[in-house]
């Protein structure tokens, strides 16, 4: 069907598919159809289609193609940097020209390309040294020079840094475009955000699969086959086993105080459960902060402390509750003061883990959202069971 279309529509067609399907169509077109196509492509697009392609394929269109220039260098970056989402067609002006030549330049350059949101000011290196917007462009007298109404306060990155930074930038300052530069500063492209809508979408799926116990690198949905999604969540649920073990090896630690006061394996799932949940909540908190690139390692202490002072917060209005919930219930004060004591320290331990951890993860350059899995809900579970049954045993006389 695609050979049968104009170069247009068809360039359109290939550029709009999915990877997988973009990729398997082109690799089976001959090499002078595939080449008309991907001249009339975007730079970046195209070079999409060509790391998608086998060595062979790749080479024999490259050597074809009017428009190998701006493609190669995009091939010299990796999928998922800003070298590798940004095209490398990008209007330019430089500093003495005219707002009258600047608008003649647009003219001619968006006559066949993507449109454009800002204007790029470079010098004679090809330094990024400023940015013009178009409604300044379209506001300026005919005869003022670029340099006069350019804004050289200009949001960049540099070509090897990760596509999730810059989708932070983006997202972060509400830009329409974020220019892509070299070591040395000088402009090599630029991303729009249209490019990156993807990225952010799959950024957001890997948070919500790991703080969830799905594998963060998974590309899981409803109707995946069933070996795929027994093998990708298995993994999570051998290490939840194995913490679930720790905590029952605590709770084995006190058996006898169990077969004294039975009454005290009521409230064991009430005391690990609160702890689950406030874990959770600082988790998700903190991992979102470290998603929109709000909160930072050196912002550790500060978001921990907040987090000692919630999580007392939390530990003293749910514990009181607890506590006189047990109490009126069972009629003992003593277990009414246990049950809240150890609820107060459980959720306090689980502000703390739940905001430290993935905090030391992000250190240790390891996805933060995976501390949910294992680390997180583990501590509450094993420190608050530990902390109920140890005060359990030093009021045991108050409580038989």
């Amino acid at each position: 069907m695609l050979p049968e279309l104009d170069v247009d529509d068809a360039a359109d067609v290939l550029e709009f598919l999915d990877e997988d399907e973009g990729a398997e169509i082109a690799a089976n077109l001959p090499v002078e159809k595939l080449v008309p196509l991907l001249d009339e492509m975007e730079p970046d697009e195209a070079a999409d289609v060509l790391l998608d392609l086998s060595p062979e394929q790749s080479a024999a269109a490259l050597a074809h193609m009017g428009s190998a220039d701006q493609v190669r260098p995009l091939l010299a970056y990796e999928d998922d940097t800003a070298g590798g989402r940004m095209t490398s067609a990008v209007p330019v002006l430089r500093r003495w020209m005219t707002a009258a030549q600047a608008s003649e330049y647009l003219r001619t350059f968006l006559s066949d390309r993507e449109t454009h949101y800002y204007l790029y000011v470079i010098d004679r290196n090809r330094k990024l040294i400023g940015i013009v917007g178009l409604r300044e462009l379209v506001l300026a007298a005919p005869a003022a020079r670029v340099e006069a109404f350019m804004s050289a306060d200009v949001i960049s990155v540099v070509a090897d840094v990760d596509q999730e930074t810059c989708g932070q930038l983006i997202s972060r300052y509400e830009l329409l475009a974020l220019p892509v530069v070299d070591r040395m500063g000088r402009l090599v492209g630029v991303i729009t955000h249209d490019d990156l809508v993807g990225v952010i979408e799959d950024e957001a799926t890997e948070d919500i699969y790991a703080l969830n116990n799905v594998s963060a690198d998974s590309d899981l949905d409803v109707f995946s086959p069933l070996r795929m999604m027994v093998r990708r969540r298995l993994p999570c649920l051998y290490a939840n086993l194995f913490t679930a073990f720790l905590a029952a090896y605590v709770i084995s630690q006190f058996e006898d105080i169990i077969e004294q006061v039975a009454v005290l394996a009521v409230f064991l799932s009430i005391v690990a459960g609160l702890g689950d949940n406030a874990a959770t909540q600082a988790l998700a908190i903190i991992v979102r902060g470290m998603a929109l690139a709000q909160v930072e390692f050196r912002h550790a202490r500060r978001a921990i402390l907040r987090e000692c002072v919630i999580g007392l917060a939390h530990g003293v209005a749910v514990g009181t509750a607890a506590g006189l919930v047990a109490h009126f219930w069972r009629g003992n004060a003593v277990l009414g003061l246990v049950v809240g004591v150890a609820t107060l320290g459980n959720l306090f331990a689980a502000g703390i883990a739940g905001t430290a951890v993935p905090l030391v993860l992000k250190a240790l350059r390891l996805y933060p959202a995976l501390a949910s899995s294992v680390l997180v809900t583990a501590t509450p579970d094993i420190l608050g069971l530990a902390l109920f049954l140890g005060l359990a045993t030093t009021y045991l006389p108050y409580l038989t």
